[in-house]
């Protein structure tokens, strides 16, 4: 049977998907900045289990007296198709539902949903109010430094998106051009440097920024010249077409050139969390159930596009010494 376990503390809604939502969530917040068919081994899920997640009493997990305890969980509000509320004051998404499979493997564990703003999440998460979060949360800076993380619970593919008479389809062709601006600890600026360690001889521009640019105005600085290509994701770059589809006459949208991991945001204490929440993970991606998650709720089976373009997590070979593998 699924445990649930629902507050109805409920953050004022976002009517519709905001572009700067979706960006607080997947680059940090400024709470963050000023200060996520192979047979699984789960013996060390028990384990994790079994051992007390609270060596530092926090206000986010309670313990019941009997080795169970209640994990408050921040369900960021706004964020959909990550985590959001519906009409019917339902809280819905991929990572709400990641959270649902995970809380069912985890014996020990109930999970507490509250929705929260995202500007609200990011220090109550780090004061222990909340035990963690997960709504496409990329792995940044802040986020290493202020929280421990877990595994990639999903995939945001990173795609190139240029003039339709450039159509570029790989990172090669970046070089000379000019990129849209993205601030230094963006989870997007994270990827897009990893990518040029890859390929030391790519030279591209890219102007200083501390602030984020909407999707919108950089795919429009794109088709008028100012830029040449946004490193950015089809995702919203689908969004905008839909909401104006003459854009897609000037612009050109590649298939993923690789994946940004997503991350759940976890309190600092919580390691034995962590690698509870870690394990089902590993179990969950096995299953197939993650896939079919992405499927239904992001339009795409983003671990296979992830495994495509070599950025998949190794999930069948996971152990706990693994668990900082952000780190390295």
């Amino acid at each position: 049977m699924r445990k649930r376990r629902f507050s109805k503390k409920m953050a004022t809604v976002t009517a519709a998907i905001m572009i700067a939502g979706v960006l607080t969530a997947c680059g940090g917040s400024n709470a963050e900045t000023a200060d996520t068919t192979d047979t699984i081994d789960t013996s060390e899920s028990t384990e994790a289990e079994n051992t007390s997640s609270s060596e530092t009493s926090i206000a986010g997990v309670k313990e019941n007296g009997d080795g169970t305890y209640e994990v408050t969980v921040a369900v960021l509000d706004g964020m959909a198709p990550y985590t959001y509320t519906d009409e019917n004051g339902e809280m819905q998404g991929y990572d709400y539902e990641w959270m649902l499979a995970v809380d069912e493997k985890l014996e020990n564990y109930t999970f507490k949903y509250v929705s929260v703003s995202a500007d609200a999440a990011a220090a109550a998460i780090q004061a222990g109010t909340y035990a963690f979060s997960a709504s496409a949360h990329f792995v940044t800076p802040a986020r290493m430094e202020n929280y421990i993380l877990s595994i990639p619970q999903s995939y945001y593919p990173v795609n190139l998106v240029s003039r339709t008479e450039d159509s570029f389809t790989s990172f090669e062709e970046l070089d000379g051009k000019v990129l849209v601006p993205n601030p230094p600890n963006d989870g997007l600026s994270i990827v897009l440097n990893q990518m040029a360690e890859e390929y030391p001889d790519v030279h591209y521009t890219q102007e200083p920024t501390s602030e984020y640019i909407p999707y919108l105005d950089g795919l429009q600085d794109v088709i008028k010249g100012r830029y040449d290509c946004w490193f950015g994701g089809e995702t919203m770059y689908n969004d905008l077409i839909a909401a104006d589809p003459t854009l897609a006459e000037s612009s050109f949208c590649s298939e993923p050139i690789t994946t940004a991991s997503c991350v759940a945001v976890i309190n600092s204490n919580l390691t034995d969390l962590r690698e509870a929440i870690n394990q089902a993970t590993c179990e969950l991606y096995a299953e197939g159930t993650l896939a079919e998650l992405s499927e239904k709720w992001l339009g795409k089976d983003y671990f296979k596009v992830a495994e495509d373009t070599n950025s998949l997590f190794d999930y069948a070979n996971y152990s706990a010494d693994q668990a900082d593998w952000y780190k390295e």
